[in-house]
């Protein structure tokens, strides 16, 4: 959509509106080709998922490499040139889309690892969707230009609308961390489904989340779903009003013998991709198997009601005199990482 916004009156030896909307396209959704990284373990999935490739300061250099790229696929019909603005349209596009999410992009990679995001929109959002594939349809069969800039101008008024959302749940979480006297607290809003209005709430201290799931618009708790009911509807009647948010307690690492095991696996220098990735890491389990004692940990911002959440890892070691390895917790039960 921005290719074709931007798209010149004039074509004359220049690219087309279909070649700019196939280039725009290809180019928007090059940063995510480090997804292959999951071919070396989720490890190095999770240390360098939107990094580089998602990098402002590599941009111009990925934005060369696939203008070179779209040349030569066309015939060296036309030089780089012609292809070099949108391809950096489209990169940095894709960044910004990203950096809505709560996920975190490292856009000054590889020289910092720092991971910003906005924590606007969550990463699937049907509203937004909806918005593109409107502005996309008028400016296929309406005005091309036209069409794809209203269409982006509804999308980012749809984003500044759901800021001042999520600075009404900040509000949430400030006001509560107040409330109970934490002071060096964190509070934090981070978007959930089908709604501009469901917020995850935290409020973090070294020891524990304190977590509220509210619906912003909501009045009343909805009532609990049934047992049968389709897993969107369970996710849905986990959202309560601001009036009555059912805060509950998190601890990042548990209490007792499961304390002290968990603090121990969680500072194991291999486990500092965890460390680095977890922006509210709980305890999950601790438990003994045939790997002997693990401690597993989860970030609580990808959690949604009745699913199980994503991003399991911990440390298992056979007994207290061995060395700590680090597991990833699948449906299929621990797989190591490396």
């Amino acid at each position: 959509m921005l290719a074709r916004a931007t798209a010149p009156r004039r074509r004359a030896d220049t690219l087309s509106l279909r070649e700019r909307t196939i280039v725009g396209a290809l180019a928007g959704a090059a940063p995510d080709l480090d997804f292959f990284m999951t071919v070396f373990g989720p490890v190095a999935y999770l240390e360098h998922h939107r990094g580089v490739t998602h990098s402002l300061l590599a941009m111009p250099l990925w934005a060369l490499v696939l203008a070179i790229a779209f040349s030569l696929l066309g015939g060296r019909r036309y030089g780089w040139k012609a292809y070099y603005g949108v391809s950096l349209l489209g990169i940095g596009i894709h960044i910004l889309g990203d950096l809505i999410t709560s996920y975190g992009t490292r856009i000054l990679a590889p020289f910092s690892q720092w991971s910003p995001g906005f924590n606007t929109t969550f990463i699937i959002d049907p509203w937004l969707s909806g918005l593109l594939l409107v502005g996309l349809a008028a400016s296929l069969y309406w005005r091309p230009r036209l069409g794809a800039a209203l269409g982006l101008v509804a999308v980012t008024a749809l984003v500044l609308f759901q800021y001042t959302q999520y600075r009404t749940a900040l509000d949430v979480g400030q006001d509560y961390a107040g409330g109970r006297g934490l002071s060096e607290a964190r509070a934090e809003a981070y978007p959930q489904p089908f709604s501009p209005f469901n917020w995850l709430v935290s409020v973090s201290t070294p020891e524990a989340h304190y977590l509220a799931r509210i619906n912003l618009r909501r009045s009343e708790i909805p009532d609990a779903p049934s047992q049968d009911a389709f897993w969107y509807r369970r996710i849905l009647a986990s959202y309560r009003p601001v009036s009555d948010p059912g805060w509950e307690r998190h601890p990042v690492f548990g209490a007792g013998a499961r304390d002290r095991l968990a603090r121990s696996a969680w500072a194991q220098d291999r486990f500092g991709f965890y460390r680095r990735f977890a922006h509210l890491p709980a305890v999950y389990d601790v438990d003994r198997g045939e790997r002997g004692e693990c401690a597993w940990f989860v970030d609580l911002r990808f959690e949604l009601e009745g699913l199980t959440p994503p991003f399991r890892y911990g440390m298992c070691r056979g007994e207290p005199k061995d060395d700590w390895r680090p597991y990833r917790l699948t449906g299929g039960g621990p797989q190591p990482v490396y």
